[in-house]
This record gives structure tokens, sequence and C-alpha cells, in this order.
């Protein structure tokens, strides 16, 4: 008994020594003082063994938990406990991931280089950390796109099933780095490779490549074309999670069915059934909704205008967010009428909520000029075949001051008399 005890414990003291002997091969590169730091304070495997449990929880809390465990899965050279010491792949990789933690990510792909040199083959987790790593961070090296790409049909050629941030976050850098045919070269690639994203990861689909492409881009623009962090970070959370711009689409298809516009309301349903994208107008009415909040008018209306020259249609809801929303400043009533106008003009129909909120601009005013300005205005848009409804205008003026419904009415009724 006694025995077998030390000829264990001998066994699992050479595992040690042999994964230190590891740690030392796969770290003696290491040029970085930071990363250096770290890893000098790993001097005996228990330290490793520490470090490698705190490497453990991290990936847990990403929710990597199930490619972690199988990285982590203790060597089985004995059935002894005592032997239960870390596989070659795990000390690699939690090189990797010391070197990527502190943002050393060309040091983090030598260790993976190093790794594969060496004979030792990496895991899905191994893949899984490169890919989302290279592909995050594809701005800042053009060649990163092509590594991610490349190590994402490696693991489907070795059996490997990556998930579904590795996915996006490869489409993310192809679309932030290249052209629509490499997507669509790389989409046929996987797809052939037998990969099929979950059902509530966008499948982007060959006939709608562009636009998803075109949506992927949208939210980094966003990120950086404004100050207000409350906005970044939704625009941030816009491009990592679903949730937020699905909120937005369910909210946009509910108005468009309230409003009769079922064609629309279908429409759009039918893009995001066939594309498993919420298309590009939803993202660009959020933006103009979101400014709107933030009480800033004029960044609403340059949204608007960023909608039109990227070839994105607005839809009645889009129309019916700005315009009520311009009409809420004094100072862009002209806008709010250019745009109801503008609405007309391509077919569509503004709910007597919209158009009211234009007319009750005019008449807030309380001038003459202005008067009249509302009054032409009625008689535009009856021109254009939209006859005010004064029950249903009656209905939206309810709560506001006396003096505001009877003026607007009056404007109303001077051109339905006349």
């Amino acid at each position: 008994m006694a025995e077998t005890e030390v000829k264990s414990n001998s066994c699992a003291d050479d595992l040690e020594k042999h994964v230190m002997k590891v740690f030392k091969e796969a770290t003696k590169d290491c040029e970085d003082k930071e990363v250096k730091e770290i890893f000098d304070m790993i001097r005996n495997y228990d330290d490793l063994n520490k470090y490698a449990i705190s490497v453990f929880n991290s990936m847990a809390n990403d929710k990597f938990i199930e490619v972690a465990r199988e990285l982590f899965k203790p060597r089985s050279e004995s059935e002894s406990e005592s032997a239960a010491v870390l596989p070659d792949v795990a000390i690699y990789t939690v090189v990797i991931w010391a070197c990527i933690s502190a943002g050393k990510i060309m040091a983090a792909h030598k260790v993976y280089h190093h790794m594969i040199a060496n004979g030792v083959a990496p895991t899905s987790c191994t893949y899984i950390i490169l890919i989302n790593t290279l592909a995050t961070n594809s701005s800042s090296d053009i060649n990163f796109v092509g590594y991610a790409k490349k190590y994402f049909l490696e693991m489907l050629d070795k059996g490997m099933m990556p998930i579904s941030s590795s996915y996006m976050a490869v489409f993310k850098a192809i679309a932030r780095q290249e052209p629509v045919e490499k997507a669509r070269e790389f989409l046929e690639q996987i797809q052939t490779k037998g990969f099929s994203p979950k059902l509530d990861v966008p499948h982007f689909e060959v006939a709608y490549m562009e636009e998803a492409m075109n949506a992927l881009k949208m939210s980094d623009v966003l990120i950086n074309a404004t100050t207000d962090k409350k906005l970044q970070k939704l625009y941030r959370e816009w491009s990592t999670t679903r949730k937020p711009l699905r909120d937005e689409f369910l909210k946009m298809y509910k108005a468009l069915k309230a409003d009769d516009n079922d064609d629309q309301a279908m429409e759009l349903y039918r893009r995001a059934w066939d594309t498993n994208i919420i298309p590009e107008v939803v993202l660009h009415t959020g933006v103009i909704e979101d400014c709107l909040k933030a009480g800033n008018t004029e960044c609403a209306l340059k949204a608007y205008r960023t909608m039109l020259a990227t070839g994105v249609a607005p839809n009645s809801y889009t129309y019916t967010v700005l315009i009520k929303g311009l009409t809420a400043d004094p100072h862009f009533i002209e806008d709010a009428k250019k745009c109801l106008l503008e609405m007309m003009d391509k077919g569509l129909r503004p709910n007597a909520a919209t158009y009211t909120a234009v007319i009750e601009g005019f008449a807030r005013q309380e001038d003459k000029e202005a008067e009249e300005e509302g009054k032409q205005l009625v008689e535009v848009m009856m021109g254009k075949g939209l006859e005010p409804n004064v029950k249903a205008m009656m209905e939206v003026l309810k709560g506001r001051p006396k003096g505001v419904i009877r003026r607007v009415i009056s404007i109303v009724l001077s051109k339905l008399k006349g």
C-alpha cells in the first residue's frame, strides 16, 4: 500500500515538473514587461495551478464553461487524484489568455504558433479565445481578420463547433475590413463545412449580405459619432446583443399595425424573417428616437439625413417619431413641415397624431403669419389627398390648453369649409 502511494506521488511529481517545463517553454520568448511580471510571479506548480483556476473562472463568467472544462480536463496518465495535473494545451492557452488580458495580441498569437511548433494541438477553447480576440481587434491590424477566418475554418475541419460569439465576431470583422464578396465567400465555406448558426443568431443569407454588413458597420459608426456616454453604451449593446434592437423592432412593428400600415409591417417582418437580421430602418429610427429623448433635436435631424444618404428608406413609423419629435422644439417646426410633406410625397399617410403635431406647432406660435402658414399646410395636404380628420384631431388634442385647441381647429376648419 505504502509502495503504491510512493509511486503515485512520484508520478505526480514528475508530471508537475513536466508542466513547469512546458510553462517555461511557452513563456521563454516573452519580451513584454507587463506580461513578464505576471509570469515571474508563477514560481512553482501550485502558483500555476492557482492562476489556471482564476483563468478558468474568467472563462466561465464569459460563458465559455463547456469548452473551458474540456480545456482543463486533467491529463489521463493515471487514475490517481494526485496525478490530476494540467495538460500541455491548457498551459499554452493560459499563457495566451494572460497575453490577451494584458492587451498583447501579437504576443498571444506568437505563443499560439510556438504551441503548434511544439506539437501541442489546440482545443475548442484555444481556438475560440484566439478567434474572438483577433476578430474584435481587427481594426488594429488588417491581418487579424484573415487569421480569425483561418482558425474558424480549422475548427470546422477538425470537427469542432465554433460558438455563436465567434461566428458574430468574425462577421463583424469582415464587415469592418473586407468587401461583401469576401463575406459571401466565407459564408459559403462555413456552410460547406456544415456550420449552421443557432436560431437566435443572424444567418447573413447571401441575398441580404450587404444589408447585414451595413447594419454591423453602423453600430461602430454610431459609437464613434457621439460623445454622449449613454448613447455610446446603448450602441455597444446593439452591437453585442440582439435584445435592444429586437425590442425596437417589435415597437415599430406594433406601431405600424396600429396605424393600419399592414403592408409596411409585413415587409418589415418578412425581411427580419428572411435574414434573421434586424432591418437597418429599425436601427436608424432607434438612433433618431434616442437623440430626441436626449433633447438633441439637431442630432435627430442629422441622423435622419444620414439615413437617407446611406440609402435606407424611412417608413411611416420613422416619420412619425421624427416629425413629432421635431415639433416639440419650436425652432424646428419648418423641418417638421418639410418632413411631413416628404412623407406624403413618398405615398406614406401620416396618422392624426403626426399631422396634428405639425399644425399645433404653428398654432402655438400665436402669430398671424404662423397661422397662415398652418392653413397653407392644410391646403397642400388636402391637395395631396389627405383631408384632416377633425374628430381624430380632437382626441389627440385632449388635455391641451383651450386656446391652443381652438387655434388648431380654426386653422383646419378654415380650409375644410372652403
